[in-house]
């Protein structure tokens, strides 16, 4: 986004899931690039190492979660399952 723009992020709430949607205003991600976004040290920057996707989709499925992203709009969509907790004092 070249620090213009904005970003909208939602959070929808479901019987057992609790899904984040990301946005932005930026151009969004190419068709050629799509499929390598996850992928490690894949970077379109001239400064990156490409880590950064992989680490958060690492750490997302490390939580039992999953990650996608649609395009037009570029949508990341991350779901997680909702822990039931009990109290058992």
């Amino acid at each position: 986004m070249d620090n213009v723009g904005t970003i909208e992020i939602i959070l929808i709430e479901k019987n057992n899931e609790i899904i984040i949607q990301i946005s932005d205003s930026g151009n969004g991600i190419s068709d050629d690039n799509l499929d390598k976004i996850f992928d490690p040290l894949f970077t379109t920057k001239q400064h990156g190492t490409g880590l950064g996707l992989v680490s958060v989709k690492s750490i997302i499925e490390s939580h039992g979660g999953i990650i996608l992203v649609t395009m037009n709009p570029t949508i990341f969509t991350i779901t997680f399952p909702k822990i039931q907790h009990t109290n058992n004092f």
